[in-house]
């Protein structure tokens, strides 16, 4: 089972934490701020439920106002935003049981919960799980914020999920790392480690997902085959700005998947990139796809970013009009693969990557301990120029590892993934530590 989980997009921190702070002298640099972490641990803020587990996943309301964070013990945590501070505060989590006195679920299908992601109108949140649930949970937002529980989809049959959950026609939803609504909100994709596939559904007005399709390696479970077995341990999922094209990073197949989305949402394979050209993909300069788990697509639609476990790398590429994605370059630590070198080594066991809303600072988050899911972590920052290219300006790494800024408090343990707020403000980064580290984003004067 490939299965270890990282945030997405905010994280938190609360109130009147006044710690000195290291700063990096560029628009786009980082002031650390604070944390908030189950039980106050290492000094932060402790919520008012210890619902914050390891492996979490984030996404923030299209708002700006309210944070999700899926933990991978079977939780779901709302807490809201203060738009002026990028503070947060707790409000309401659900968990599988009832634990941590959350509000329970029917189903209990957040067993493993990792990924996240939100309507574009604010109004439904979903919740990926990977195994053994292997469930996708659909949650209601009121109009007051007030989250409620809707509904869930498991595998059936020979591959049994979450008991009582509707069921797919086909059993492609093994292990799901990663959930992506388009921008018109009428499609969702799924990215499911153990089927090596994405699945896609329609979107009803209410927020309810319509199993269309997938596809999947060799055509497993019945899924369509890809021209190329590129799809191993699909691990993230991107849809470009205009909705017209879905990416794919693969963690055991070391590629990048390249779809076309057509009018209904339906998705037609358009080609792979991949470390030494396996699988008969386009193979790279750099061969620095090696566990590709996180990838963004910058807001302007001209580059994509993927971030490599394994190669301890961040690969950019160029992406046309068409979609197409061509090779440009990449860091990795201690210039290995041939790409750049970062000014630190902090890139080890890389597993989230960010673009922030102004298209200037790409943000990466990276476990790089002693071992996965465990040890000093790092967040490391660069510049992005007018092409997409990258400039390493710096880190912060629990202790001060690999040279970099040592946060106040010790909060970097193992981080899972990295977001920016909408207005560009705030970075968050959760960390498999069950805490999430808040930092100040030095914004471009006016």
């Amino acid at each position: 089972m490939i299965g270890r989980r990282r945030l997405i997009v905010l994280g938190a921190l609360a109130g009147a934490l006044t710690l000195a702070a290291a700063v990096w002298g560029a628009t786009g640099s980082l002031t650390y701020r604070g944390c908030i972490a189950n039980a106050g641990a290492d000094g932060c803020e402790a919520p008012k439920r210890n619902s914050l587990g390891n492996g979490v996943g984030l996404a923030i309301s299209p708002d700006g106002e309210s944070l999700y964070v899926a933990g991978y013990n079977g939780t779901l945590t709302r807490l809201e935003r203060e738009a002026a501070t990028g503070d947060l505060s707790f409000r309401d989590c659900f968990a599988d049981a009832g634990r941590h006195r959350c509000r329970d679920l029917p189903h209990d299908s957040l067993d493993g919960a990792g990924g996240v992601a939100i309507s574009p109108d604010g109004a439904s949140v979903y919740v990926t799980s990977e195994e053994p649930t292997s469930a996708i949970t659909r949650f209601k937002v009121t109009r007051t914020g007030r989250l409620g529980y809707r509904s869930c989809l498991a595998n059936g049959g020979g591959h049994a999920g979450a008991r009582g959950c509707d069921k797919p026609p086909r059993n492609s939803l093994d292990s799901n790392e990663a959930i992506a609504i388009t921008p018109d909100g009428r499609s969702a994709y799924v990215v499911s480690s153990g089927s090596d596939s994405i699945s896609w559904f329609n979107v009803k007005a209410t927020g309810e997902l319509r199993y269309r399709g997938c596809v999947a390696n060799r055509g497993k479970h019945g899924c369509r085959t890809p021209n190329h077995d590129s799809l191993g341990g699909a691990f993230d999922v991107a849809v470009s700005p205009e909705g017209e094209s879905v990416y794919v990073a693969s963690l055991s197949g070391d590629a990048v998947s390249r779809f076309e989305r057509g009018p209904d949402g339906a998705l037609d394979y358009k080609g792979c990139i991949a470390s030494d050209g396996k699988h008969g993909c386009r193979p790279l300069k750099h061969d620095a796809l090696g566990g590709a788990d996180a990838l963004a697509v910058s807001p302007d639609g001209e580059s994509v970013y993927v971030a490599a476990l394994r190669a301890a790398a961040v690969v950019h590429f160029i992406r046309s009009p068409s979609g197409r994605l061509n090779p440009d370059g990449c860091f990795a630590n201690f210039g290995s693969h041939g790409c750049r070198r970062p000014l630190q080594d902090s890139l080890a066991a890389a597993d989230g990557i960010a673009v922030s809303p102004d298209n200037r600072s790409v943000y990466v988050s990276a476990m790089s301990g002693p071992s996965i899911n465990g040890g000093p972590g790092a967040i490391s920052w660069f510049h992005r120029a007018g092409d997409g290219s990258l400039i390493s300006r710096g880190c912060f790494a629990d202790r001060g590892k690999h040279e970099c800024e040592a946060p106040p408090l010790e909060s970097l343990d193992s981080p899972e993934s990295v977001g920016v707020s909408p207005d560009g403000r705030s970075v968050y980064v959760g960390s498999y530590g069950r805490a999430v580290s808040t930092f100040d984003r030095e914004m471009q004067a006016p």
